[in-house]
């Protein structure tokens, strides 16, 4: 025969109470909070995932407003490289460039230079262009204007690239020691020989600033972005209108120095006297035309190069954005409660609690107290 001690049916009472008001408690929590779980104790496993979502969430969220921002800034440099290829170039430079080297056009020559001439400044204004504050098309020196016209002490007029000429005929140029704006020289990986003016050219259209789109960005052994898993965000001003330097026949690449270089052939014909000045004369614009519509035509397909990088970076924020809400449903899911399931556990609990109570009203004894009461 087992004897049932009034000291062991308390202590069995009190323990299951306080299981039954744990219980209560927990459901009105869970109503209260909407959470499934409050600490990492609660919920061992489902608190690993949440917290993993919680990274990829956060991470997903990040590059998707790298996307953005990306997306915005090609979107605007393609209205702007819109603008001066169907308007600059066609009517500043084409137009007049064709007037120019026609016999019936000698007439007008010098009109048709200046025209070129401002078709030429509106295009470095263009290509000035800001976005958010940064300039578009400077590499990744997104905080000073890339373009500018140097007029020379001997008259000519130069483009320049972050204050080096990109169109210089003496060679001897590109060989000098390169100075920034504030009189420095940019010193080599020896730290002592200065970068040349060439050198420096040749650095900055190579120039990349990569950004995490969600392309599984990584970096090698060296700590080198690895470049198939990173977006190339730089756009180069200097690659988009037609590199630096000269050709075989001596004459510029660069769209903008071309018209610059004919602009002067035109401003330098006396109509009076039939002559021409030492800018040239009308073989070499002719030979300057046909460059002319090349270097056009290579701007176009820059043109292009920018309209699908916008369409894949639209894409791309398409895939993040659908990206972020699954993994947030996902998240939800685990976190949140049912909120039906946890009204119908509180309701359980309620009534569990209020079955406790009653059970301890019969159960524990009176004292001689509530007797004599």
């Amino acid at each position: 025969m087992i004897r049932v001690t009034t000291n062991s049916t308390l202590y069995s009472y009190q323990r299951n109470m306080l299981k039954t008001s744990n219980q209560l408690y927990s459901a009105m929590n869970s109503i209260m909070t909407g959470r499934n779980f409050d600490s990492y104790a609660a919920d061992p496993a489902a608190a690993t995932r949440a917290f993993q979502l919680h990274s990829s969430l956060n991470a997903t969220n990040t590059q998707a407003s790298n996307n953005n921002t990306l997306l915005k800034k090609y979107s605007t440099a393609w209205d702007i490289a819109d603008d001066v290829i169907n308007e600059l170039v066609t009517d500043l430079a084409k137009v007049p460039a064709l007037d120019g080297i026609s016999e019936e056009g000698l007439t007008n020559l010098n009109t048709n230079g200046q025209v070129m001439f401002a078709g030429a400044e509106s295009i470095v204004q263009s290509l000035n262009s800001k976005y958010d504050g940064n300039y578009l098309f400077n590499g990744t020196d997104t905080k000073n204007p890339p373009f500018d016209l140097e007029t020379a002490e001997d008259g000519r007029t130069y483009v320049t690239y972050r204050n080096v000429r990109i169109d210089d005929p003496n060679e001897a140029y590109y060989d000098q020691a390169y100075v920034d704006a504030d009189g420095n020289n940019v010193l080599k990986e020896d730290g002592v020989t200065p970068m040349t003016n060439g050198e420096m050219l040749a650095q900055w259209s190579d120039e990349h600033q990569y950004v995490d789109i969600g392309m599984g960005f990584a970096v090698d052994a060296d700590g080198k972005v690895i470049e198939s898993t990173a977006f190339d965000g730089a756009i180069s001003g200097l690659d988009f209108s037609g590199g630096y330097g000269l050709d075989e026949d001596g004459d510029p690449k660069n769209i903008i120095s071309i018209m610059v270089r004919m602009s002067e052939i035109f401003q330098g014909y006396n109509a009076e006297t039939k002559e021409w000045s030492s800018a040239g004369n009308l073989e070499d614009a002719r030979r300057l035309m046909t460059k002319l519509d090349a270097a056009h035509e290579e701007l176009s397909a820059q043109h292009t190069e920018l309209d699908t990088t916008a369409k894949f970076l639209e894409s791309n924020q398409t895939q993040l954005e659908s990206s972020y809400l699954s993994l947030n449903t996902e998240l939800l899911g685990i976190e949140q409660v049912d909120r039906m399931e946890a009204i119908l556990t509180l309701s359980s609990a309620q009534t569990t609690y209020n079955a406790a109570l009653q059970v301890g009203a019969n159960v524990i004894p009176q004292s001689l107290m509530d007797y004599l009461n």
